[in-house]
C-alpha cells in the first residue's frame, strides 16, 4: 500500500506537471512520514504476489490491498506510456532506438521474477508493437527479443535510454547518457533534461 501511494502520487503530478520526487521530499521533512519511492513497478516473489492471496481469499474485506495491487500492476503500463509521450514530444518514431535498462526486478541481483520490465515488454506485444531494446548486467543468458550483454553496444544502439532498474553499473555510467534522451524510472540520473515516471 505504500508503495502504491508513491506510485499514484507519481500520477497525479505526471497528470499537472509537478515534481512528485521534490514534493516526496519536502513531505518527508516531517518526523512522522516517510513516503516512499515511485517506480516502474513492483517485482518479484513476495510483494508483487503474496497480497493477492489475501484479495482471493476476502475479496469484501481487502478493498484497499486490492486497489493497491492494481496501482502498482499498472505501472510498467504507465511507463510504456511514457515511452509513448517522450518519443511524440522529441518528434522520435523509430522504436528501435529506445532501449529498457534492466531486465531485473531490483537493482543488482540477477533475479526477474515478476520484473517490471517483463511486465512491460509483454504489453507492448499485446498492442502488437515489438523493437525495445533490452540490456541487463546481471541477465548474461538471452531471455527476451533485441537483447544485449554488452553496455557500450547497448548505449551505443539506442537514443533514447528507459532506467528500469538503478543497478549500481548505470550511477557508475550515468556520464555516459549525457547525449542520450533518458526516462529514469528511479530518480538516479541527476542530469539537464532527464525525464521521470
Amino acid at each position: 500500500m505504500n508503495i502504491a501511494f508513491a506510485n499514484e502520487l507519481a500520477k497525479i503530478c505526471r497528470h499537472d506537471n509537478m515534481d512528485v520526487y521534490e514534493i516526496i521530499r519536502i513531505c518527508n521533512m516531517h518526523p512522522r512520514v516517510n513516503i516512499l519511492q515511485p517506480g516502474p513497478g513492483v517485482g518479484g516473489h513476495c510483494i508483487s504476489v503474496d497480497p493477492w492471496f489475501l484479495v482471493g481469499d476476502y475479496p469484501s474485506l481487502a478493498k484497499v490491498i486490492d486497489e493497491s495491487m492494481r496501482t502498482n500492476d499498472g505501472m510498467p503500463d504507465f511507463v510504456l506510456n511514457r515511452i509513448y509521450e517522450i518519443m511524440k514530444e522529441k518528434g522520435m518514431t523509430d522504436i528501435t532506438k529506445v532501449g529498457l535498462y534492466g531486465l531485473t526486478y531490483k537493482e543488482n541481483v540477477d533475479d526477474m521474477r515478476e520484473s517490471p520490465t517483463l511486465q512491460l515488454l509483454e504489453s507492448q506485444e499485446r498492442h502488437l508493437a515489438t523493437g525495445l531494446k533490452v540490456y541487463d548486467p546481471y541477465i548474461t543468458t538471452d531471455v527476451v527479443p533485441n537483447q544485449y550483454h554488452d553496455l557500450d553496444e547497448f548505449l551505443n544502439a539506442v537514443d533514447f535510454v528507459v532506467i528500469m532498474v538503478k543497478h549500481n553499473e548505470i550511477k557508475e555510467n550515468a556520464e555516459r547518457l549525457k547525449d542520450k534522451v533518458v526516462l529514469d524510472c528511479h530518480n538516479i540520473i541527476h542530469q539537464q533534461g532527464v525525464y521521470h515516471i
